[in-house]
Order: C-alpha cells, then sequence, then structure tokens
C-alpha cells in the first residue's frame, strides 16, 4: 500500500483524489501502528470479518463522484494511461438506477457481486457488536455464539466469521480454555471449503508454521517501535503480544535439532502438580495449509503448537523469579529444534497477564492406505506430551513452584479423495483437546 500511495500522492495534493484503506487484520491496533510508522494519512477502515468480501490484497478501486466503482484493480503498469487519465481526470454521468455490470456498480454492490454480501447479513448485528465492544467493557458471549450458531449450518464465510470472533474472545479477559483452538479449527474449516481464498490462508499462516509462510508476518513491528519512539512520537500501544509464530522468518527447511544437551526442568516428575487451580493451562495447533491445498509443496506434518498460561482470578506471576518453561515428549518421528521452550516473562505490571509460549515441529506424517481404492484416506492423528514448570503465588501472597501436565490431541484432515473431489470443509481440522 505505501507503495501504491506514493504514486497516487500528487493526485491527492492536487485536490483530485482522495484515498481510504480498509484493511483485512485481525488486530486493529496493529493496523494503525502500520500507518503511524509509515505516516500514511488517509483513514483506514478495519474489516476483519471480511464483509467487503474481498479474496486477496492488495483490492485497489476507483469509486467516482457518483458513488460508482469505475476501475475494479487497476493495472500498475497502465496506471497514467488506466488510472489518471481513464479515471482520475475524467466526469462520469450518473448511472441510471438499474445499470450495474461488471465495471460499473454501487459501492454497496461490491460485496454481493463477489459473494460476500448474504453471509454477512445473517450475522451483521453480532459483527456489529463486536467490533463496537471496546476490550473488556462488557461480555462479549452472545455475539460469539451467534457466530458459532451460524457457522454450525452456513456457508465457508460464516465458519471463518466465527473464527474471528473466538479469537478476539481469546485477546480479551473473557477468554475461554478451547478459543484460540476454536478460531483456528474455524479458519481451517472454511479454507478446506474454499482453497483459493488468499485472506483465511493468510490468517491461518499468522499462527502456522515457518514451513508454510511467505514471509515473515510481523518482524516489522520492533523496527516500527523504535523509529516511531526515535521521532518523538508515542507509538500505537498494541493490546496483545505478538506470538513467536507471528515473528518468525518463513523457511523451506525441516526444523533442525539443536546441537549441545539439553537440561530437562523435571527429569524426576518431583515438581508438586497444579491440577488448574492456580494457573489455566490451554493448548492450540495451527497445521500447514497445505492441507487444504494439493499444490503447495511442502511438508504437510508441520506444525505450531501454541501453549498458554492464564493465571486464574487471585493467582499471579512472581517478577523476580525465571519464566515459565515447557518441556516436549514427541512421539517417534516428530522434529523439533528443541524439546525445552521457555516462555516470554511477564514483566512489571504483567502479574496477572496470560503468557504464551509456541514452538515448530514436523513429522513425515505417513498415511496408510485404505482399503477402498475409491475411499478417501482417514484423517491421522498424533498426541503431543509434555509439561510446563512454573513459579506462581497463590491468592494469599504466597509464590510456589509447580507443574502442570500438557496433552494435546492433533487430527490433520484427510487428503481429498481419490476422485478429485474438494473437501466440504465441514469437519474442523487441526483440533486439540480442550484445556482444562
Amino acid at each position: 500500500m505505501p507503495v501504491w500511495y506514493e504514486r497516487v500522492r500528487p493526485l491527492v495534493e492536487a485536490g483530485e483524489l482522495r484515498v481510504v484503506g480498509i484493511v483485512q487484520e485481525q488486530h486493529a491496533d496493529r493496523a494503525l501502528l502500520y500507518q503511524q510508522w509509515q505516516e500514511l494519512d488517509f483513514p483506514i477502515l478495519w474489516d476483519p470479518f471480511g464483509v467487503c468480501g474481498v479474496t486477496a490484497v492488495p483490492d485497489l478501486t476507483g469509486v467516482d463522484e457518483h458513488g460508482v466503482i469505475r476501475i475494479d484493480r487497476p493495472a500498475p503498469k497502465q496506471f497514467k494511461e488506466q488510472f489518471v487519465d481513464g479515471f482520475v481526470r475524467q466526469s462520469f454521468e450518473a448511472p441510471a438506477e438499474a445499470a450495474h455490470d461488471a465495471t460499473a456498480f454501487r459501492v454497496n454492490e461490491v460485496a454481493r457481486l463477489r459473494g460476500g454480501l448474504a453471509p454477512a447479513q445473517r450475522a451483521l448485528r453480532a459483527v456489529a457488536r463486536l467490533m463496537l465492544a471496546g476490550p473488556g467493557a462488557r461480555t462479549i458471549d452472545g455475539e460469539v455464539e451467534a457466530l458459532t450458531s451460524a457457522a454450525r449450518s452456513g456457508t465457508a464465510q460464516d465458519r471463518f466469521r466465527a473464527g474471528v470472533g473466538l479469537r478476539m474472545r481469546f485477546d480479551g479477559p473473557q477468554a475461554r480454555a478451547a478459543d484460540l483452538q476454536g478460531s483456528i479449527d474455524a479458519w481451517f474449516s472454511a479454507l478446506l471449503a474454499s482453497p483459493n481464498q488468499y485472506i483465511w490462508r493468510r490468517r491461518i499462516q499468522q499462527w502456522g508454521p515457518a514451513l508454510d509462510k511467505p514471509y515473515a508476518f510481523y518482524d516489522w513491528v520492533e523496527q516500527a517501535l523504535t523509529e516511531v519512539s526515535a521521532r518523538g512520537q508515542e507509538p500505537v500501544e498494541l493490546r496483545t503480544s505478538l506470538s513467536g509464530a507471528e515473528r518468525v522468518l518463513g523457511s523451506r527447511s525441516i526444523p533442525v535439532p539443536r546441537r549441545g544437551p539439553v537440561v530437562e526442568p523435571d527429569p524426576g516428575a518431583r515438581v508438586a502438580r497444579d491440577p488448574g487451580t492456580l494457573v489455566r493451562l490451554e493448548h492450540a495447533v495451527a497445521l500447514n495449509t497445505a492441507s487444504a491445498g494439493p499444490r503447495i509443496r511442502i511438508p504437510r506434518g508441520a506444525l505450531r503448537l501454541h501453549v498458554v498460561l492464564r493465571p486464574r482470578p487471585g493467582s499471579s506471576w512472581p517478577t523476580d523469579a525465571e519464566p515459565p518453561r515447557l518441556w516436549l515428549e514427541p512421539q517417534d518421528g516428530w522434529i523439533v529444534s528443541s524439546p525445552l521452550v521457555t516462555f516470554d516473562a511477564p514483566g512489571p505490571g504483567g502479574e496477572g497477564r496470560p503468557l504464551m509460549a509456541d514452538v515448530e515441529l514436523s513429522t513425515p506424517l505417513v498415511i496408510p492406505a485404505p482399503p477402498d481404492p475409491d475411499a478417501p484416506p482417514p484423517s491421522p492423528t498424533a498426541t503431543l506430551r509434555g509439561y510446563v514448570v512454573y513459579s506462581v503465588c497463590e491468592p494469599d501472597g504466597t509464590c510456589v513452584f509447580r507443574r502442570q501436565e500438557l496433552e494435546a490431541v492433533v487430527r490433520f484432515p484427510a487428503p481429498p479423495p481419490r476422485h478429485g473431489g474438494e473437501p466440504d470443509g465441514d469437519e474442523p481440522a487441526g483440533t486439540a483437546d480442550e484445556g482444562r
């Protein structure tokens, strides 16, 4: 977008053009930070639910003075001829009310013509309330339930929007143990039904394995914060922490185990157990989206395991102790760079916030041939086991060292049937058992 804006800036400064951006980002504050960093001085609208019906970005359109789109996705190589001379410096007559075709239609017809308006109408009230609700201002359970209910018998777009709502609740104080996995499952189910939906695929890849990433999604954030601060400005505050998956570079290499010894934190299982009364352990698996696109030539078994530690009411993290550590005990055939993963430290003021860690694993994923050659292969499963050790303070202020077991059941989606039919996407993919 900054490249395009530099090209149209002279038209904006001359008063011939106005620019409005629409971003499909899950987190609006990250888009605002990017806008601040790049000094983009046009308004940006937020469309996490995909109401516009866009399937890929960037998606540029030219709207005339009558609110009619005259250019849809202009060609960059024909910028002057097509966009400047053929649109900006032209005058258009108001069209007849019924005159709608592929190149001239009212703005509010865009989503309908691209197949996105009908699903938006079914959950419009829930979508609007979710986007208007401030963080922690009130419960959003009713809105999330409306979206998930629509997704059970609705379209792929309904499933995607349910995932957006679940992720919104996960990022707030009302998070439930299954929200993170539920959001990923809903997005994966939508993608299985519409594997060419670029935006849905990117939403999963944001939290997925490096083997499935086209690029690092948020490696620019630290640079943006530093440069905005250096200009004497207060950077936009990010309400949710970035996961390791969101910062890691894309890769085409299987994880390689690190050299040197790795010390297991509790090999004799001597640390006292926390049955979940002090800290709630949540986990989720983000699968490789190659399962929803046969043209992608990368290992289907790659995934990203996310583990969240959320203090129960009254519990808190001590800021002077070592951060929690995750120890993995993967099955034979699984590859991980290190079985030991350290969580981000809570830091001052973070005594009550959830702590997150994620790690990439890969497996060859050998699927046995079914007896019926025309039947689809079965959906294979795998179990990831391990434990987490952490220091936590009880409600009376006593700080203790505790251990909690991790068991995540991963369900890989079956490949498409041999006769070439597309998966219908009715069953969620990549599910992990709900956290306690």
